[in-house]
């Protein structure tokens, strides 16, 4: 069967058991037991059982069983020995191609067979959603946002496989790129989370929960709520990875920010994923005070809260979105210098001071370095010309991104120095201005002309859509020129009076159970 030969193939690239393939696949009793169980319980639709099933036995399993770039049981195998009931062959290829992305050397037929596997699932959902049934999928919600996310970084990688690829002349590769057109379209792609988003009406219920209206979707089934919430998510992300960051944030204009439990919080990916893109499209978007208070936020609550399973393989990724945060928070900063949570900045202090030190003497190598290895793996969307493959640049997408941010950079290379010199006075000649920056008065005037530009920003008070702000001023020093004569007013930032109480509250109670302690042993 040709799932066995791929199987095959790539077995004898990494050294495991080529031979066993050659025979019939023996599934281990634990496996089969696993998979009878996942059967039984799509079928009686028991989500809770299947939480546990998918995020521990799932996992336990392919860390027995499965981690030495071995693959699951193929299709099949698994049709043959468990059951070809036709959904169940469907969730368990998800998992199948899932394991094979994180653990093993990802062939062209996976690829192709991967997004095959999710045309079938999404179209399937999006026809029950417009008939207004019940999906005939019950999963519990982490399955339902690793299947969407999965999708968008299957996608993803694709996107550079095939640039690699084409650039590389591999021949047969080639062709078979060339012959599937389809495979990880951009447009499909985007269509099948437009549709899911439209059909689910999740748009329609976040805007207002109570006007059902007599629709169904959104305002009366959880898992539809979740489809269409996740949806949302992922084109957000989508958009992001073609450069687009004013639609990005427009798609996530009615997310339920101002709840007490948004449903971004009932998966840490998920809300992850959510402040992660808000943040770095603000940052894109010149509006360095919202992409601070985004960072800052998710940071914060991370720092509290640890209620991911490290066995997941979602563990890896958000600890390395954690620190993604933590450079992108940094290069925000150097540009508009503000008050940040205490315990965010003891934690840059401590760990990240060296890189915070170059970024505020404006080293340009250092915003560079920051800014690729935290922002997103951007993506060329259309098919390059495979005609002149030698003029094709792999990474264009991402090339484009770095030079429109360190232009940027470059704009205002001279603002924080002219701002920690102007911190020294109230009023200061130009004259004298110029000869403490080094430079000559009409350089002068222009920097603080670019000054009074780069330092006025929209910023969102709270309210409204993300992207929804007044103009104000975010620098601490704000200035106006008078003829020859520079005035100044200096602003320094005040924490608020119930952070200070708060935080002595806690030193506090911390030396009374030090003392309480001491006092026991003694």
């Amino acid at each position: 069967m040709p799932a066995r030969s791929r199987s095959g193939s790539e077995n004898s690239d990494s050294g495991s058991d080529a031979p066993a393939r050659k025979k019939k696949e023996v599934i281990p009793d634990a496996v089969d037991h696993f998979l009878g169980e996942l059967l039984k319980n799509l079928q009686t639709r028991n989500i809770a059982e299947t939480h546990k099933l998918y995020e521990h036995t799932f996992n336990n399993l392919s860390d027995k069983h499965y981690n030495n770039k071995k693959r699951w049981p193929s299709v099949e195998t698994v049709e043959e020995q468990i059951s070809d009931e036709p959904l169940f062959l469907i969730l368990y290829k998800e998992l199948y191609y899932r394991h094979i992305y994180s653990h093993c050397v990802v062939m062209y037929d996976d690829r192709k067979g991967s997004w095959e596997n999710y045309c079938k699932l999404l179209e399937l959902i999006i026809q029950e959603l417009e008939e207004d049934e019940e999906p005939s999928a019950a999963l519990p919600a982490q399955w339902i946002w690793d299947i969407l996310d999965e999708f968008i970084y299957h996608y993803q990688t694709y996107c550079t496989y095939r640039n690699k690829t084409i650039k590389a002349m591999k021949d047969s590769e080639v062709k078979q790129i060339r012959d599937n057109p389809d495979v990880f379209d951009t447009t499909k792609a985007l269509t099948y989370l437009h549709d899911l988003t439209k059909a689910s009406f999740i748009n329609d219920y976040l805007k207002d929960p109570s006007s059902a209206n007599g629709r169904k979707g959104a305002f009366t089934n959880d898992s539809v709520r979740l489809i269409g919430y996740f949806s949302v998510m992922q084109l957000m992300r989508m958009h992001s990875l073609l450069g687009d960051y004013h639609q990005a944030m427009k798609t996530v204009e009615h997310i339920d920010f101002a709840k007490e439990l948004p449903l971004f919080y009932k998966i840490p990916a998920c809300h992850v994923t959510l402040f992660y893109y808000m943040g770095f499209a603000y940052l894109m978007l010149r509006r360095y005070a919202d992409a601070i208070r985004s960072f800052s936020d998710i940071l914060v609550f991370l720092g509290k809260t640890s209620g991911v399973n490290s066995l997941s393989y979602q563990f890896d990724a958000m600890v390395k979105k954690q620190e993604q945060m933590y450079f992108l928070l940094l290069v925000c900063l150097a540009l508009c210098p503000t008050a940040v949570d205490e315990s965010l900045d003891k934690i840059i202090r401590e760990k990240h001071g060296e890189k915070q030190a170059r970024l505020g003497r404006g080293e340009e190598l250092c915003f560079e370095e920051l800014f690729n290895y935290a922002c997103p793996k951007f993506i060329s969307a259309a098919l390059p010309d495979i005609e002149n493959a030698e003029k094709l640049v792999i990474a264009e997408g991402h090339q484009r991104q770095l030079h429109l941010f360190l232009t940027e950079v470059r704009q205002q290379q001279f603002v924080p120095t002219l701002g920690a010199f102007m911190k020294l006075y109230t009023a200061i000649t130009t004259s004298k201005l110029a000869q403490l920056c080094d430079m000559d008065e009409d350089g002068l005037k222009e920097q603080l002309m670019c000054a009074v530009h780069k330092t006025r920003q929209a910023v969102r008070n709270g309210e409204g859509s993300p992207l929804a702000g007044e103009l104000a001023h975010s620098s601490e020093v704000e200035f106006f020129l008078d003829g020859d004569m520079v005035h100044i007013n200096v602003h320094k930032p005040q924490r608020p009076h119930t952070e200070v109480f708060l935080e002595h509250i806690g030193k506090f109670q911390e030396i009374i159970r030090k003392l309480d302690t001491e006092k026991a042993k003694a």
